[in-house]
């Protein structure tokens, strides 16, 4: 046996990396457009940019708006310290970026309430130390220093929104934005809380003059009643104060009011209340329900309370069990809005409710 110690050379295994390509069927992420760009054109530091990305996976990307989300949770997906999470959310949400209600937070889609510093277009070469409003400092190395909230949005009082003319917003034109914001948030049981939207319409341009707010009004009349919505959703202000379209919307608003009928909504009201009572839940009027009621008289024969007392009769004469909640009552039970309805109102004439 030879007495040379043998040499045996091992070979490590080769360890192969799993390909991971992104697919859709795996999951993804919604998000609007509008945020989208906002947070692209946004001079966000690195840890900031990295836990809003954090954030709209555990919100968005479950189809929530918001949800309770611990730090460590954002820690795991930011690839960040638990402490350096924590001080980044607690800028995000001085900077309007982040909403939080109660325990939950996430995106605030109102961006116009966005407080941060804006890339203006400006661009950076290779080895300037001035970032884009960001303070004097390499922009790469943001995300590697303690992440401070620039001092002008501690010392600068927030500004007046601006209009297309460039000037501050009157008094007036402030007062009646807010008017038209409750009027939206009224008859579209919505909680809305920027009336800039309509601040920008109500104020003079240099290629149009100012809309009033009872033109306002009416486009939301007509948006609520005509327009098709998404999700059970009705459209927003900021789609319907769409400045290069608002001039057309108006215009087939106007058309559509006159298809209203002048009738007395409370008498109608209190028709639905005493025909059907003891068989359904009685009503109340409400700015939707006078839009309702005005639309449906369009279909009666009788455009009066005693043409809509008739058709509650008839309801009432052709309902089946099933418009009374089921044999066990805990169904679909009839209401005022449903008889509001053209449809329903048609199977009454056709006798196939």
């Amino acid at each position: 046996m030879s007495s040379t110690a043998e040499i045996i050379q091992f070979r490590a295994a080769t360890v192969r990396e799993e390909c991971r390509v992104a697919d859709l069927d795996d999951g993804y992420t919604r998000l609007a457009t509008m945020i989208l760009e906002e947070l692209a054109g946004a001079d966000f530091t690195k840890r900031q940019f990295k836990v809003l990305l954090a954030v709209i996976r555990l919100t968005y990307g479950w189809n929530k708006p918001r949800d309770r989300i611990a730090n460590s949770q954002l820690s795991e997906i930011a690839k960040l310290p638990v402490k350096r999470v924590s001080e980044t959310r607690v800028q995000l949400l001085k900077m309007n970026v982040l909403s939080a209600v109660g325990q939950m937070i996430g995106i605030n889609k109102n961006v116009s309430e966005w407080v941060l510093p804006q890339n203006e277009g400006l661009s950076l070469k290779s080895g300037d130390k001035k970032s884009l409003n960001l303070g004097e400092s390499y922009p790469s190395k943001q995300g590697d220093t303690i992440d401070i909230i620039p001092k002008t949005l501690k010392t600068d009082p927030p500004k007046a929104p601006k209009g297309e003319t460039g000037k501050e917003f009157s008094e007036q034109v402030l007062a009646e934005a807010k008017q038209a914001l409750e009027y939206y948030n009224e008859i579209t049981q919505g909680s809305c809380r920027s009336a800039e939207p309509f601040a920008v319409l109500l104020t003079e341009a240099k290629s149009r003059s100012a809309y009033t707010l009872q033109d306002l009004q009416l486009v939301v009349r007509w948006v609520v009643m005509t327009w098709k919505r998404r999700n059970n959703t009705v459209a927003k202000p900021a789609n319907i104060c769409r400045v290069g379209r608002f001039d057309g919307y108006l215009s087939d608003a106007t058309q559509w009011q006159k298809t209203f009928v002048d009738i007395d909504c409370q008498a109608v009201i209190d028709a639905y209340n005493e025909v059907t009572s003891g068989h359904l839940a009685p009503a109340e009027l409400y700015p939707d329900r006078e839009i309702a009621i005005r639309e449906l008289a369009g279909y009666l024969a009788k455009k009066t309370p005693q043409g809509f007392r008739a058709y509650f009769a008839a309801f009432l004469a052709n309902a089946r069990e099933f418009h009374y909640g089921g044999a066990d009552g805990t169904g679909f039970r009839a209401h005022f809005d449903y008889l509001m309805k053209p449809e329903t109102l048609r199977k009454v004439r056709e006798g196939t409710l």
